[in-house]
């Protein structure tokens, strides 16, 4: 009797393979979800566009398309700037902002690097302070302070207009243009402006009766009258001295005597010298100054 094999009837375990559960746990995980519903897409359309920018001239064509929208866009009237106002600067000046900025009208207020432009105006010798703004109706704006003009620096080749504190301006050929400044010379003058300031300053009233300052060895003054006649200041409180001379004058009139030199060097006394006589003989008197 033939025997029947019942394992050939047997149902199949629905149960899913444990390869097959970890395969379907893994599809159904959110990163494969993601994957599916952006990935895939974005894969499908940005392969066409990496393709197409692989050519050269196709990047340059959307490059220049972006760069005519670009200019387009910043070169609208209302950002476009018609002129150029200066406030604050001498015509002189004026005129080096100009040129140091070098800007060609109309331009686009997106073209300009104000801090830029503020910086450049800045590095000129007579700019204290400068400000750089666009203004309403289509202006840039420069704003500056000015350094006042004090003391006129007499060098070999010309002249050095000079700040109160020695701080370089600009240089003119002659003293016509600023011709209400005082004069200093000598080595090292520059240096020591505070102190020639507080000497003109003490003898404001004579101003008109005096030439200039020569800077003596790079430590003291002689004031020099229009006169001719020289005053020798001391190298400490040089306007004290000068003072000490206005009280003389106004007791002596020494000043309208014929006295070449005035010297003040000693605290103590003053020398006074008397222009060489006809032989050449130099005469000097010495008088006792109370401190």
């Amino acid at each position: 009797m033939q025997q029947i094999n019942f394992s050939k009837f047997r149902k199949r375990d629905p149960a899913p393979s444990r390869l097959r559960y970890k395969f379907s746990r893994w599809m159904l995980s959110p990163f494969i979800k993601k994957a599916f519903v952006y990935g895939f897409p974005l894969v499908f359309f940005a392969a066409p566009i990496l393709i197409y920018f692989q050519d050269q001239k196709n990047r340059e064509q959307l490059e220049n398309l972006a760069f005519d929208f670009y200019r387009k866009v910043i070169e609208r009237p209302e950002f476009m700037l018609d002129a150029l106002s200066i406030e604050g600067a001498s015509d002189s000046l004026n005129t080096e902002i100009r040129e140091v900025l070098g800007l060609h009208f109309p331009v686009s207020s997106f073209d300009l690097d104000l801090a830029d432009l503020r910086d450049r105006v800045l590095a000129l010798p007579p700019v204290e302070m400068a400000e750089a703004r666009v203004k309403s109706g289509g202006f840039l704006l420069i704003k500056v302070n000015e350094k006042s003009p004090a003391l006129l620096l007499k060098k070999k080749n010309g002249f050095t207009v000079l700040s109160k504190q020695g701080e370089f301006i600009r240089s003119v050929s002659s003293r016509e243009i600023f011709s209400d400044l005082p004069v200093i010379t000598g080595k090292g003058a520059e240096n020591a402006a505070d102190q020639a300031n507080a000497i003109f300053e003490a003898i404001y009233g004579k101003l008109d009766q005096v030439r200039g300052l020569v800077f003596v060895g790079q430590r003291r003054w002689n004031l020099i009258m229009t006169s001719g006649q020289v005053v020798m200041l001391p190298e400490k409180n040089p306007e004290q001295a000068f003072q000490k001379i206005l009280i003389l004058d106004k007791a002596e009139q020494i000043l309208s005597r014929n006295i070449a030199v005035f010297d003040f060097r000693l605290p103590s006394r003053v020398t006074l010298r008397l222009p060489p006589d006809k032989y050449g003989q130099i005469n000097s008197k010495v008088i006792g100054v109370r401190n």
